[in-house]
Parts: C-alpha cells; sequence; structure tokens
C-alpha cells in the first residue's frame, strides 16, 4: 500500500530549505562582521595560485630515466598602510629548497609542509615622473629579469635582505630610466669558516627603456653581481650541478658582470619579444682554478604570444649556455639540467590559456654537460652529460 503524502508537504520543503540557507548566510555574514582589521590598513589583497606537473626526465647512463608527479601552491596577501608603506606575505609549499617551491606526490600520501615564501617590508611613493622604493625582508626579486635571466636567478630565488631602486621618465626624449640595487644576505657565518663574516651577494643594475619605430619598445639593462665571503665555507641550501669546488666550498671568487635586452613588439598582432642575456664572471681567476677560466654565459631566445587571457597562446624557443664558473650554480635555473652550470642546450615551451584563471603548459629542456668531469659538489657525473626534460603543467589563479 502506497503512503499517501500530502501535496503542501512538497511545497513546505522548500520553504524549510530556503529558510535554513537564510539564517546560515546570515550567520556566516555575522561571523565576517566580526573580523577587523586595524583602522590604519589601506587594504588588503589576497593571491595565490596551485599548479600541478607532470614531469618526465631522461639522463644518459640512466636506463629508466625518472618520471614524478609534482604540485605547488602559493597563498599571499599584500597590505597597503599609511604613509606609502607596504608589507607582503606569501607561504608556499616545497621543502624549504631556494629555488623551487614544488612538492612530489611521495611517502605514502603523507603530509606536505608549507613554508614562508616571502616576508618583507617596504616603502614605495609615485611622483610625477619618477618613483621611489625601499624593502627589506624575504623579498620578490625587485632585479628587472627576463626569462633570459635565469642564467643567474632561478624563479623561485625571493632573495633575504635589502633591496632599493627607482624610475625616472625623461617625457621629451620618451626614455625611462631605472636602477635597482640588492644586498643579499646569502648566509650567516658558514659552518666551519675561520671568520664570523657573512656571505653576501651585492648586486647593482641600470637600465633604460625607450620606445622604437614601427610599434616596437626595447628594453636594456647593465648589471653586476658582486659576491663576499663565497669561499669561507659552503653555502648551504640545495647543491646544483657546475661550479669547481673543494670540500663542497667553491673555488673561484665571483663577480658576474650582466647584459640584459628584450626587443619587443607585433607581427600580425601576436605580440612578440627577442631576449637575451650575457654574462662573464670578471672574478674568475687562473690562479684559483686548474684548467679554463670557463666563466661565460648567454642565452637568447624569441617569445610569440602571450597565454594569459582566455583563448589566448604561446610559443617560444631559447639557446642557452653557461659554462663552469661563469655565475654561482645554487641560484641558477633548477631545471635546466639538474640545475645549476656548465650546461648547454635548448628550452621550448606551448601554452594555451582555456580561461582567463587557468593555463596549460608543455615545456622541453635539451642539454648536455660542457664538462663531464664536473658534478654535484665536483664529483665526477660520466653518466649525466645529456638530460632532456619534459614538463606538463596546468595553473590555476585565484
Amino acid at each position: 500500500m502506497k503512503a499517501n503524502i500530502p501535496a503542501t508537504k512538497f511545497l513546505l520543503a522548500p520553504a524549510l530549505l530556503g529558510a535554513f540557507l537564510s539564517l546560515y548566510v546570515a550567520r556566516a555574514d555575522a561571523q565576517l562582521d566580526k573580523i577587523k582589521l586595524a583602522d590604519y590598513v589601506q587594504s588588503v589583497k589576497l593571491s595565490g595560485d596551485f599548479r600541478l606537473r607532470e614531469e618526465d626526465n631522461f639522463i644518459t647512463g640512466s636506463p629508466k630515466g625518472t618520471d614524478r608527479r609534482r604540485f605547488r601552491l602559493r597563498v599571499g596577501a599584500d597590505v597597503a598602510l599609511p604613509n606609502d608603506f607596504y608589507a607582503n606575505l606569501r607561504l608556499a609549499s616545497g621543502k624549504g629548497e631556494q629555488v623551487s617551491t614544488n612538492q612530489s606526490f611521495e611517502t605514502m600520501s603523507s603530509q606536505k609542509a608549507i613554508w614562508i615564501d616571502t616576508a618583507y617590508l617596504g616603502w614605495a611613493r609615485q611622483y610625477d615622473n619618477s618613483s621611489l622604493y625601499v624593502q627589506s625582508g624575504r623579498m620578490a626579486n625587485r632585479l628587472w629579469r627576463v626569462t633570459s635571466s635565469d642564467l643567474i636567478w632561478d624563479d623561485d630565488i625571493n632573495p633575504e635582505g635589502f633591496a632599493q631602486g627607482g624610475e625616472l621618465m625623461l617625457p621629451g626624449l620618451g626614455v625611462t630610466l631605472f636602477a635597482n640595487l640588492m644586498q643579499l644576505n646569502a648566509n650567516g657565518s658558514p659552518s666551519g669558516a675561520t671568520s664570523a663574516e657573512n656571505q653576501w651577494v651585492f648586486s647593482e643594475q641600470a637600465g633604460l627603456e625607450t620606445k622604437l619605430p614601427f610599434d616596437t619598445r626595447i628594453k636594456t639593462a647593465l648589471a653586476y653581481h658582486k659576491w663576499s665571503g663565497e669561499n669561507l665555507g659552503a653555502l648551504g641550501g640545495t647543491v646544483q650541478d657546475g661550479n669547481r669546488t673543494s670540500g663542497g666550498v667553491l673555488v673561484n671568487q665571483f663577480g658576474v658582470a650582466e647584459w640584459t635586452t628584450q626587443l619587443s613588439g607585433w607581427v600580425s598582432g601576436v605580440p612578440v619579444a627577442f631576449q637575451g642575456t650575457m654574462i662573464r664572471n670578471m672574478r674568475s681567476s687562473v690562479d684559483r682554478v686548474s684548467g679554463p677560466l670557463a666563466r661565460d654565459g648567454y642565452e637568447y631566445g624569441l617569445i610569440a604570444g602571450k597565454a594569459a587571457a582566455k583563448g589566448t597562446w604561446e610559443a617560444a624557443l631559447f639557446y642557452k649556455k653557461v659554462e663552469t664558473d661563469a655565475t654561482v650554480a645554487a641560484f641558477a635555473d633548477s631545471d635546466f639540467g639538474n640545475g645549476g652550470t656548465n650546461r648547454r642546450g635548448a628550452i621550448m615551451w606551448l601554452a594555451y590559456a582555456p580561461y582567463d584563471w587557468m593555463q596549460l603548459k608543455a615545456k622541453y629542456f635539451d642539454s648536455e654537460m660542457l664538462d663531464t668531469s664536473l658534478g654535484t659538489s665536483g664529483t665526477p657525473m660520466p653518466g649525466g652529460k645529456d638530460w632532456q626534460r619534459l614538463q606538463l603543467d596546468m595553473v590555476v589563479k585565484f
């Protein structure tokens, strides 16, 4: 026998559900009202991104190669304060490495750590034709950089120390001048050192940007990155292939001169940018190392398109060569070969944005070792000459 359910119950259920949802939303609003910021806080902007990655590596001497699935999570806040002050905090996944915020799927799905990725305080002021800034803490890298700058700086390097800089527009000439200074405290007194001296990097960069004919622009800069105390003891952090070392300590000294240029414009409505970077370690010395100085590096390439807004795409091709002691390997790109220096080869990628908040990207690295007698911490790596890496990424922004 079927139960006879009054029709009024079907009408009453949605009403009760609606009332419950209204009560829940009202309670949530009441809770939000209790979140109060200090009156002097001008604004708070929250942002973040999440990346899923499939990565495959094909290495000479390794019959299986390696493959891994990884993710990256970053969540941050920009806080505007009175009198042109600002603060920043960003947390990120990873293992506490200076060159990576990736976390691999591993260890039986154990919980993963969150680290302080950036935390700094700054001051910036905009004038009619100029601007100035100073900041300190664990900072986003304020040097002007392009893709080819990864000869020296991995994208995940967030310097700990101090930075200053500014811009000056010259409207009559159509030129903008800029300068950036950075004092990076790379390491405290290193273990085993006979001196209490810290290890520092002092960077000075100066450049200009101007328009050219045919709706093109050029931006170029010279920089010098002077290391101090780099031979006192091991630098610490993640060790990458390349530099000549003795007992884990750098043998050479490092004062890296850099010239970076970007020429950008449009071809049939598609944005195009040619980039190039050249570096030389001006402090490399035959008195310190055996064999050739191996102090130079360069990278150049072309990017067509920009995968940002919905339906846009991007393609790129770069060539890189970075000799053994051209720069400090511990800070250089971590994806080229096994990371660091002492390699040459090509980098290419294709990217597409199916939505404003999503990007799909395939990136391929093909590199070979220049001096096969050198590897991590100077250990010979005869099996590590050729290294191909494929990365398939999905990134969402929020």
